[in-house]
């Protein structure tokens, strides 16, 4: 990729809208915290003054109508998109006609997230990282590998605890959480009033990714994850009694978002290399990537799944993961769908990485390839019961 290709970083940095479009991601994603605390009253959190402020002043220099209270910037978000909002941003800052925040909802949306993750002075407030670091930290220091997984796993598949599992979960089976029982309680917070129905008493799981869904302002339910909404009609599942255990607790969304929705995929994504010969580690070195895949001539692939709206954001999240365990290449794999539904996604991306960054490939371009890799030299070695030959020419393909 030539150097004039692209975006400069510190282009991105002096463009006028990017400032104006972390401060209001930032200050929906902590008005949406405080008001699903049911405690919404003046004065507003200071993140979200900021933002109507800064709106309000630029669409002033621009000559153009501002939102005149804290309410109406909360429409604009959910009904105009960011691609129309009086600000100056880079070339494919954000995709066409996507909103900060849900219509029928007024939650913030996955990239509201990611913007308010792309700004400096609160990506740590909003991403998943002092979370995973302290229980990365602790399972190291006991030499507990096994606890790490349980961890992850928990979070991927057990998105909901009642609160007698919260408490009870760190001491069960062979008590592998009993480290992390305090972290757990930090993350796990009670589930907001926003999320029950008010007339049943009951919060509702929904049927693929367990999460719970958001009750619509038209009576409907609403799943956060796109992957999910993709797939057409809501699909109900689990239903929880308001006091049911003890009441109902939540992940927190930053971990939800950046941890349990990629996990989902990753096993998924395990699985399947799996069946095509290849030999599987999830989150391998406490956490250090997603899955390290070995192949049968020795090549161990870094593999993370990424799933973003925003590929301009991705682009400059890129970084080689660390070398612990050790790898020969690092790629960052997104879904089909993402390439599918935005044929300039991959170019996006590459406009904005740094060179040294991981490549960018779809999760059919990883399987096919591996399987390309692993089926010749798998059906040679059944055969014939010889060991690999690690003088073997490189195969074409991605790898």
């Amino acid at each position: 990729m030539s150097s004039e290709r692209k975006f400069p970083p510190a282009c991105w940095a002096e463009a006028e809208g990017i400032l104006l479009l972390r401060s209001i991601a930032t200050g929906m994603v902590r008005l949406s915290q405080v008001a699903n605390t049911g405690a919404t009253t003046l004065p507003y959190p200071d993140e979200a003054q900021r933002a109507l402020n800064s709106t309000i002043l630029t669409c002033l220099l621009l000559k153009a109508e501002p939102p005149t209270s804290l309410l109406k910037l909360v429409e604009w978000a959910a009904h105009r998109p960011v691609d129309r909002w009086p600000a100056a941003l880079p070339p494919d800052a954000v995709p066409p006609g996507s909103l900060l925040l849900d219509k029928a909802t007024r939650q913030p949306t996955q990239l509201c997230y990611e913007w308010a993750v792309d700004a400096e002075d609160s990506a740590s407030l909003y991403s998943e990282q002092r979370y995973m670091t302290i229980a990365a930290q602790r399972c190291q220091e006991e030499v507990h590998p096994e606890a790490y997984h349980a961890f992850r796993r928990l979070l991927v598949r057990r998105p909901v605890l009642t609160h007698r599992e919260l408490t009870t979960l760190p001491a069960a089976g062979n008590g592998e959480l009993e480290a992390l029982g305090d972290l757990l309680r930090d993350i796990y917070q009670p589930t907001p009033a926003s999320y029950l129905d008010q007339e049943q008493r009951t919060y509702t799981a929904c049927a693929r990714c367990h999460t719970l869904l958001h009750p619509t302002t038209e009576g409907g339910l609403w799943c956060e994850r796109q992957r999910c909404r993709d797939m057409g009609t809501v699909r109900r599942g689990r239903e929880y009694r308001a006091d049911h255990g003890g009441g109902i607790h939540l992940l927190i969304r930053p971990l939800r978002q950046w941890v349990s929705e990629p996990g989902t995929w990753e096993i998924r994504m395990a699985r399947r290399l799996t069946n095509n010969g290849a030999d599987v580690e999830l989150w391998p070195g406490f956490g250090n990537y997603g899955m390290r895949v070995r192949l049968p001539d020795g090549t161990a692939l870094a593999v993370d799944c990424k799933d973003w709206a925003s590929p301009a954001l991705l682009g400059r999240q890129a970084k080689p993961p660390p070398p612990d365990p050790p790898y020969d290449r690092c790629t960052w794999v997104v879904p089909s769908a993402r390439l599918r539904d935005r044929p300039g996604f991959r170019a996006t991306f590459e406009r904005y990485r740094s060179s040294s960054s991981p490549d960018l490939i779809t999760d059919r371009e990883l399987v096919g390839t591996v399987r390309q890799l692993v089926g010749p030299v798998a059906l040679r070695n059944r055969h014939t019961g010889m060991a690999l030959d690690r003088g073997d020419e490189p195969r074409e393909g991605l790898f």
